[in-house]
This record gives C-alpha cells, structure tokens and sequence, in this order.
C-alpha cells in the first residue's frame, strides 16, 4: 500500500530560510554523537549548528555569544539550561570541574566543558579527499578553549568565548553539507526534539547528496529513519504511523519541501526491508549554498592565514592564547585595514568584482552574511 504525501504551497514560498553549513563528518555520525555525549549530545549537536550559522553570518567573530542568543537561535529553553546538570544533581559528592576559575555546573556549562575534554569518537574511520590527498579521522575535536565572563554592564549576564578546533574550522570551510538552520531550531521544540533534529539534519544531508549527483529521488528503510528520529516503536503500523508524524512535522515546522511515499518491499528477496519510505526532494528549489560562496571562504581563508603568517611568522605570543591565528581572525580590530585589502582581493579574484575597502571594513565588522547585509 502507498500513502502520497505533498508539501503545502507555504513551503514552498516561505522565505525565512538562513542556509549554513554543517560538518559532513558529523552529519554523516550522528549517533556517534549520541554515543560520545550521552545525555548532552542534544545540546552538543545544537551547539555545533550554532557555531556553524555564527562563521556563516561572522567569521570575524564567530567566538563570542550569550545563553540568550544560543537559545534563540537553536529553540532550547534558557532557564532549564540555567539548572545544574543532572550529574551533579543525582549524585552531590561528583565533583564540579573548573577550568579558568569558572565552575561548569549547569546543564549548558558542564555541555561545553564536556566538548572541551571529550572527543567524538567514530565508529569507524571517517575519510574524505582534500587535494588529492585521503584524510582520515578516527576522532573529532570540537572545542579548544572556553572562557566565561560576566558581562561588566549587567553583573548578571554570562559571556561565553570559545576556540573552536581546528577540525571543525576545516570542516566549515571544505567538508559540510547545507542546512537551514532557522528550521533547524524549529523542529527540535517540544518532546522528541532532539531526535526530529536528528532526522532533520539527516534528510538535509540526504537532499545535499542527491542534488550533488543529479538526482532527486531515493528509497530507505523506514527502520533506518525511525532509528534515526529515536522511534522505538516495534509495531510495524505504529511506527509507520510515528514516522509519518515525523516527517509531516519537519515538513510543517522546519519548511523543508519534499514528497514521500510509503513503500512496501518484495518479501521473495532476502535480507530486503519489508517497509520503504521514498524521499522526493523535486520541489525544493533552493538547491544549495552557491558555488561562490564556497570558493570566497576558502579564498579569504588563504589570505588571512597568508597575511597572519607574513605579518607576525611564529614569534607572535598572547597570554593564555593557544590559538593565535584563531585569536587573531576573530579580533576585528587588529589589523583591520590590511584584512579588508585582502578581502576586497579575495572578492575580486571569486566574483571579478571590485567592492571599495569602507565595504569590505564593514562586512569585516558587521559580518560577512549578517541580516542587514
């Protein structure tokens, strides 16, 4: 029996999208995550898609944010990531760590100081191409440093500053898929949030692949998309019935476009899922992030580390700094005029189009893709 489903005409005319990146060793490992995190991964996979959409928007100074804001932009609810974590709340004898006189208590904090000293860890290699060379990950990294400050005004106000890892910056700037990030935030509201994310980030995938071939159409296990959205239903109909709700969910919620179509499989072929779900992704037309928008990042990241190392070489000391390079990039300030030469450059050489330096200062000091752009 085939069930047809189609998207709204809403859908397909709504114009709230902000497409970013994700890492594709991430997107592709998701339960690797959930592996590696245990109850945090929720707010770890969160935290990833918020970073992303800060380099997106300012990769002049993607580091710095406020619960508030991470709230905001991923649907979580502030004051239960306020409460202290669960691993000191079960057990008051567990010790809180502290890293730089701040004590990561809360659910939020100990989340970040956890990407700080753990790792995801692969299942399996993970190996991708970069100039003709095979790079093999068995681990990834997400978080080099973290620094919490209260904001002076307020005497209240978190201030969060984070080093990103060197993986996760190569992956936003080679590796990743597209993904709408304002749906993103959408689907994970309400109970089963973190695993409509999950799927939500794994048909974003799915879409990226197919397009990227050509296609438009696939057929995957209904088993697989229930293990993904954290369906545990046994019952065949129930959970045809649970992934249909889901996927309707996305649709509706998340704006992403697409048809499926419930499948039965041959029972005469062995070892063949009995129960399908076809993925028709023919409607969505924004296909994906523009080819030269990709090529302008890896440009200007060309120049700007070219210009750091010419500037100051390997002699350039911070203070509690581990990452001058990064710590610099993200610093507006410094040496603003000589970036904004090497972004009018890196503009001209992707677009063959001159922008004036006053332009190329703001985008440096506004963000490179920020709403008012």
């Amino acid at each position: 029996m085939q069930h047809e489903n189609k998207p709204s005409e809403a859908l397909l005319s709504d114009p709230t999208y902000f497409l970013s990146r994700i890492d594709r060793s991430v997107a592709d490992n998701i339960r690797d995550i959930e592996k590696s995190f245990d109850e945090d991964a929720g707010i770890v996979k969160d935290f990833i898609v918020f970073i992303s959409r800060k380099m997106k928007k300012d990769l002049f100074g993607f580091t710095r944010f406020t619960l508030s804001e991470f709230c905001k932009e991923t649907g979580r609810n502030k004051q239960t990531l306020c409460e202290v974590h669960p691993k000191f709340r079960n057990n008051p004898k567990a010790e809180v760590p502290e890293y730089f006189g701040h004590r990561f208590e809360t659910t939020f904090d100990y989340a970040l100081f956890h990407m700080l000293s753990n790792n995801i860890i692969f299942s399996r290699s993970y190996e991708y191409k970069h100039q003709d060379k095979v790079i093999e990950l068995k681990n990834f990294a997400i978080l080099k440093d973290i620094k919490v400050s209260i904001d002076r005004h307020t005497n209240t106000i978190k201030i969060y500053d984070v080093r990103i890892s060197d993986e996760l910056m190569e992956g936003f700037f080679r590796r990743y898929y597209t993904i709408d990030t304002n749906g993103y935030k959408h689907v994970g509201k309400g109970r089963g949030g973190d695993g409509r994310k999950s799927l939500y980030i794994f048909l974003y995938k799915t879409r990226h692949q197919l397009l990227s071939s050509g296609k438009r159409i696939t057929k995957l296990p209904i088993d697989l998309l229930a293990s993904v959205a954290h369906i545990e239903s046994e019952e065949p109909r129930f959970k045809k019935k649970s992934v249909k709700r889901v996927l309707d969910y996305i649709r509706e919620k998340g704006k992403l476009p697409f048809d499926y179509t419930f499948v039965q499989g041959d029972p005469t072929k062995k070892y063949q899922e009995l129960y399908w779900v076809s993925l028709d992704f023919s409607v969505y037309h924004e296909v994906m992030e523009a080819k030269e928008d990709h090529n302008f990042y890896i440009a200007l990241l060309e120049r700007m580390r070219d210009l750091f190392h010419h500037t100051y070489g390997n002699h350039v000391q911070i203070t509690g700094e581990k990452d001058t390079f990064q710590r610099w990039l993200t610093n507006s300030d410094a040496d603003l005029t000589h970036k904004a030469n090497e972004l009018c450059k890196a503009y001209f050489k992707v677009h063959n189009k001159d922008i004036t330096l006053a332009m190329a200062k703001k985008l440096i000091r506004g963000g490179l893709f920020s709403d008012d752009n």
